[in-house]
């Protein structure tokens, strides 16, 4: 299987689990976003898979649906497990066979941007990362309809996070541009 918002969440699921940290739903959509938007800026292209994944701006920020979907069973409790896919497949006599596929991050370049938002977004409370994607300007603030659930343009995100991956390169002093 190809990246996509699921593989993304099971790093981060993993990540969480080695350092004995607690990740719960909200806190892992975010994360998602966040690694999402940085691999837009630093990488050029999405670790989304379009056939499956979309962002949708809702009343608590940015949400991918498959990633809600896949972890809201938690609720407000910690993630203890990585999510699953289910393929079912048709064989020769006609009946179906189940697999389980659990969707792993692939790319070392998509590994180490994860790898920078987690350091860098990890330790962030659930409220404080909903207050960071809310703010004035943010994709989710510039497509956010009460009530409704619009998804929110890749184009958008790539900006908003190009003007903050420049922001932050700038404010340690490197030279380099996205």
């Amino acid at each position: 299987m190809h990246n996509s918002a699921l593989s993304i969440a099971n790093y981060f699921v993993d990540k969480a689990h080695a350092e004995k940290k607690e990740i719960k739903p909200l806190r892992l959509m975010k994360l998602v976003y966040i690694a999402h938007g940085y691999m837009l800026a630093i990488l050029d292209r999405s670790a989304l898979n379009p056939r499956f994944d979309r962002v949708e701006a809702w009343k608590y920020g940015p949400v991918i649906p498959s990633v809600y979907h896949s972890f809201k069973q938690y609720g407000n409790s910690p993630i203890t497990q990585k999510t699953v896919i289910f393929h079912d497949e048709k064989i020769k006599n006609g009946d179906y066979v189940v697999s389980v596929e659990t969707p792993m991050l692939e790319g070392k370049d998509e590994r180490a941007t994860c790898d920078v938002v987690w350091n860098n977004y990890g330790s962030f409370s659930d409220s404080d990362l909903v207050t960071m994607l809310h703010k004035q300007g943010s994709p989710w603030a510039m497509v956010y309809t009460e009530g409704q659930n619009i998804e929110i343009p890749d184009m958008f995100t790539k900006i908003y996070y190009t003007k903050v991956v420049n922001y932050i390169l700038k404010a340690n002093g490197s030279e380099q541009r996205v």
